[in-house]
């Protein structure tokens, strides 16, 4: 995926899941994208991905703890809500697949 269609991916998302949010995106010799959607005063989405390698992490933090993620370092895997430091295996994600999943988090309050 090229970052102009990353980019889109996850503005449309984030529009669609978090349509309050404070999104800041910043670029990186077009190849690394890091976006910051701002939920709450103590809460965001952090999303880092780099269309080079590939690498790509998607982090729901609360009072500066993650509270849930799923990221492609070593392997892709899931940090679920429940336990977040656990690594559960899983497939490549869409970028809407892991924001719809925060959206749910967040307003079923499991943060």
């Amino acid at each position: 995926m090229t970052l102009a269609e990353y980019r889109e991916a996850l503005l449309d998302t984030l529009g669609q899941c978090f349509p309050q949010a404070k999104v800041t995106l910043s670029e990186s010799r077009g190849l690394v994208l890091t976006c910051r959607a701002e939920l709450a005063e103590d809460a965001y989405i952090a999303v880092y991905f780099n269309a080079l390698t590939g690498k790509t992490g998607y982090a729901l933090v609360h009072h500066g703890r993650r509270v849930a993620g799923c990221d492609n370092y070593r392997f892709w895997h899931r940090h679920p809500a429940d336990a977040p430091d656990q690594h559960i295996p899983c497939n490549a994600p869409e970028p809407g697949q892991v924001l719809e999943e925060f959206a749910r988090i967040w307003q079923q309050g499991r943060t």
